[in-house]
């Protein structure tokens, strides 16, 4: 996780006009409905600044009608039938466009919220099927709690920000700028006077929007541990409970916890004072404008109905101006999170898909590994060293060697899970790096020691081998692999429909290995692999597990891992790879041979077939 988290941050150290540049354009391809969105909005602003103009036509008919009661009127019928008229027109004006300012305001906003909706769902599309794509190194090196973070809370930050650069950002300013210009139509000096003090205003906000990117940056790290804790502490419950250490993980929880409520309150104390700038200042500018507008009426410049209208309008641009603000604010804080999902979309894989490369065909001959040396990191050691290994085409090879060898990682680059870091991985003398790396999976099986299932049926965990497959198709992978009897002595009466649980909790594990094995049997794909498949179960499922292994081998090529040495005293040749306890020779074939050849020969095999009551 911390290799992922420095390329996050260095993706973070670029701008922030950059970044949001980026998010923009997630908009691109709906950059009609953005305009739209916009267009509306000026309408809408449009027709709500109207009201100023109201404003100002009431107060002159309000001062005409004063005339008249002070008796100051030379033609007072006159005057005041002229005053109704005007009242009414502007009554009816604004009842015309109460309709319309409501459907512009509704629109407006509705087109907005899709826009930014439509463009979260296609990020979290490409997200995934960015993810899906990566190489398995990447799975490996990345924290499972952290990748979660960034898809659940990383994601909806982003959401944020598309709403607000969509519905407050890019329309507000609309509607602030068309009550200025009202403001400046009745008042020019008034107007540039507003203007003149939102300078001073703006760089103190600049300011401390930038602290409040750093402290939104710092709370996102420490509510991604916080989630890390947490994933940690629910996926290992079992242990937990049996250790007696419930009291220790919420102590070790409550104080990751408090880090990110200390991070929080920093972030909190700085959007307050963003808050008290705007709020302060939204009443200094109105009482400059006012004190200022005072001295010119009594100058006799300006007439109290323009000055009335001005602060209204004003007014109305002051709190317009007040929502860009928070909307920038809340912006800003999620800013951190767009990093986050953007340096996962950063990471490329160590395996491209090149289309101008051809399939893997089925090998004829053999699988061979040589001169194979792999490491995790360039800054790591090498886990394989200088492994030559041949794998002929029907034959069964099994790799065994104390934990540390390399593998269930010399498993995974037959293939191609993984780049070699030297040497070569042939199929038929062709190097794997010249296929597409999809079809070379699509050569082969897999069955690993705890066999994931998906929270689905039976029926849909087996089809997954083979997604066209029929019901009857999925029937007979099922017996070969000695698993439908059990399934249709399953609890519920179900059957094949019967749910499996979260990673197919609902079943033993001796089950769960055999669904696994119907799954492999019936993509029917010509290599097979398989890491200690039998490792985790009891002496009955074992058996039953190894009839349906037997099944599954049949007419192929098969590697197999395991410590159990009468799973592979068959095999046609073993492997024995050196561990963490064999100095030099970790990461290294030790020797090959039949079982009978090695127990003979009286190495390490044989020490580890003493060991397990067989030699």
């Amino acid at each position: 996780m911390s290799r992922l988290r420095v390329r996050s941050e260095a993706s973070g150290s670029r701008s922030t006009a950059q970044l949001l540049l980026r998010v923009l354009r997630l908009g691109w391809k709906y950059r009609w409905w953005f305009l739209l969105s916009l267009l509306l909005s000026a309408l809408a602003a449009a027709s709500a600044g109207y009201v100023v103009i109201a404003v100002d036509q009431i107060v002159r008919a309000f001062s005409s009608v004063q005339g008249v009661m002070d008796g100051n009127s030379a033609s007072p019928a006159e005057t005041l039938a002229r005053s109704q008229a005007l009242l009414q027109r502007i009554a009816l004006t604004l009842l015309a466009l109460a309709p319309v300012v409501a459907v512009t305001a509704w629109a407006a906003y509705l087109t907005a919220e899709k826009l930014a909706n439509m463009c979260i769902r296609d990020l979290r599309i490409d997200f995934v099927g960015h993810l899906v794509e990566l190489d398995l190194g990447f799975h490996t090196r990345i924290v499972k709690g952290d990748l979660l973070t960034r898809m659940m809370a990383d994601l909806g930050g982003v959401r944020v920000m598309v709403q607000r650069i969509y519905s407050r950002i890019l329309q507000r300013p609309f509607e602030f700028f068309a009550y200025v210009a009202y403001a400046v139509y009745l008042d020019w000096r008034s107007g540039i006077l507003f203007l003149g003090c939102i300078i001073p205003v703006g760089i103190v906000l600049i300011r401390l929007i930038t602290k409040l990117k750093r402290r939104a940056r710092s709370a996102r790290e420490a509510l991604a541990e916080n989630l890390v804790v947490f994933e940690q502490l629910t996926s290992g419950i079992r242990v937990i409970k049996s250790m007696g250490s419930s009291e220790r993980e919420r102590t070790r929880f409550s104080g990751s916890n408090q880090q990110v409520y200390n991070r929080q309150m920093r972030m909190a104390r700085t959007k307050a004072q963003s808050e008290a700038i705007t709020n302060g200042s939204i009443f200094l500018m109105l009482a400059v404008v006012l004190y200022l507008g005072a001295l010119m009426f009594g100058k006799g410049t300006i007439e109290p109905a323009v000055l009335l209208a001005v602060l209204v309008a004003l007014s109305r641009a002051t709190t317009v101006l007040r929502e860009i603000q928070q909307a920038v604010a809340s912006l800003i804080e999620q800013i951190p999170s767009a990093e986050r999902i953007f340096a996962i979309f950063d990471q490329r894989s160590r395996l491209p898909e090149d289309p101008a490369l051809p399939a893997c065909p089925v090998p004829r001959n053999c699988i061979a590994l040589t001169g194979v040396r792999f490491r995790y990191d360039p800054a790591a050691q090498d886990v394989l060293c200088g492994i030559d290994l041949i794998i002929p085409v029907g034959q069964t090879v099994a790799l065994v060697g104390a934990s540390g060898g390399g593998k269930s990682t010399l498993l995974d680059l037959v293939p191609r899970l993984h780049e070699v870091t030297g040497g070569t991985v042939t199929w038929d003398g062709v190097d794997v790096r010249g296929y597409q790396p999809h079809s070379i999976v699509g050569n082969c099986a897999i069955v690993q020691q705890d066999s994931f299932l998906f929270d689905d049926s039976i029926l849909e965990n087996i089809r997954y081998g083979r997604p066209e497959a029929t019901q009857a198709e999925i029937e007979v992978a099922a017996r070969r692999a000695n698993i439908h009897d059990d399934i249709l002595r399953l609890e519920g009466g179900e059957g094949y429909q019967t749910p499996v649980g979260d990673r197919g909790s609902r079943l033993s594990g001796g089950q769960r290995q055999r669904v696994a094995i119907a799954r492999a049997l019936l993509r029917d794909a010509p290599v097979l692999l398989l890491d200690e498949p039998t490792s985790a179960l009891d002496a009955g499922s074992e058996a039953h597990v190894q009839a349906a292994l037997a099944e599954l081998m049949k007419g192929r090529t098969t590697v197999i891992i395991a410590h159990r040495l009468a799973t592979v005293r068959h095999a046609d040749c073993i492997h024995v790879l050196g561990g963490k306890d064999d100095g030099d020779m970790q990461g290294r074939i030790m020797e090959s041979g039949t079982h009978a050849e090695l127990i003979e020969r009286g190495g390490a095999y044989a020490a580890l077939a003493r060991n397990q009551t067989l030699a």
